[in-house]
């Protein structure tokens, strides 16, 4: 069933105060219902809010993002968050904040019936407030996605724009190649420490027939460093990478699989481990700039937290409309 607006209940066989009391309907926005079943389901949740918006809103920044299926950052609730070129005040409502933002025409697209903003453009506004790990992150699953490329992302920032900077620092860091959240910052672990590696590189045995295609290698050596997620526990696929790794070690060639938890919270020993394969001295300092950019992300709680305080502007928990300057009468 489509979702409902309460102005219109009659013509679906309802009362506005059936649709607000029945157990089988959720209400996103005030004045508009939806089915409970659908409730999880964000696009279903967008059309509804849509009935509710300005017939020019489009929805952008972590909604577009979501809608899009990219990787989001870690702990932290995203809020439905539209744009609008008009100005009524009573466009602000409650479960959804809108956005004053004019959008060029080319940056409004349609995923289904949803309106949304460009891959470009939702990449813009989230580098407003996104840290530098989680921006990287997203681009990365645009890119890899084929959502959109480094260059057109070039094209539509803005000098001056809030957020241009991290951005920019950002862009110079992504690698469409990665096929994960983690892989991208088991890479950016990499990266950030010094080392030079390749994403996704194949490896062939001595007849040039494909035997596995790594997460990643440290360019210049045999070590290949990946994540290992909580799907590498199933027996059918522990068994496939044992045969893997064999294949890999025919190839003197030594795989060193990492969990969630070591990129979090020992990333020196991961460092450590790729000072040995090239064969470098300790050096304690090497991963302090990954450490930075950690504690700023969402990959820590620190971040997570920041994260949170930074969305907070856009969570409407009440309509602007009931909301009256002090001393009102």
């Amino acid at each position: 069933m489509d979702p409902i607006k309460h102005a219109d209940a009659h013509a679906h066989g309802f009362t506005a105060p059936q649709l607000r009391s029945s157990p089988h309907f959720v209400h996103p926005v005030a004045g508009v219902s939806q089915l409970m079943a659908s409730a999880d389901d964000l696009a279903s949740t967008c059309r509804a809010v849509a009935l509710m918006l300005p017939d020019d809103a489009v929805f952008t920044h972590l909604t577009s993002a979501q809608l899009r299926g990219w990787w989001m950052p870690l702990g932290v609730d995203m809020p439905l968050v539209a744009c609008s070129d008009t100005d009524a005040p009573h466009h602000d409502r409650r479960g959804v904040y809108v956005r004053r933002c004019g959008i060029p025409p080319g940056h409004r697209h349609a995923l289904g019936d949803v309106a949304v903003a460009s891959p470009e453009w939702t990449i813009v506004e989230l580098a407003e407030h996104l840290a530098l790990l989680d921006l990287v992150a997203i681009i990365d699953s645009a890119l890899h996605l084929e959502h959109t490329t480094v260059e057109r992302i070039r094209a539509t920032m803005r000098p001056g724009r809030r957020g241009v900077r991290v951005l920019r620092r950002a862009l110079d860091l992504v690698d469409g190649r990665s096929e994960s959240w983690w892989e991208t910052m088991l890479r950016l672990l990499h990266v950030l420490s010094g080392f030079t590696v390749d994403p996704q590189e194949v490896i062939t045995n001595a007849a040039g027939v494909e035997i596995a295609r790594v997460d990643l290698r440290i360019r210049g050596t045999g070590r290949v460093p990946e994540y290992d997620g909580s799907d590498h526990r199933d027996r059918i696929r522990h068994q496939d990478d044992l045969r893997r790794d064999k294949a890999l070690a025919r190839r003197d060639l030594e795989r060193y699989g990492y969990i969630a938890t070591e990129i979090v919270h020992d990333p020196g020993r991961i460092v450590r481990d790729a000072e040995d394969a090239l064969g470098l001295p300790h050096a304690p300092g090497r991963a302090d700039a990954w450490k930075h950019e950690a504690r700023r992300a969402s990959i820590s709680s620190a971040g997570q937290r920041a994260l949170t305080q930074r969305l907070q502007r856009f969570v409407r928990t009440s309509s602007p409309r009931s909301r009256r300057p002090s001393g009102a009468s």
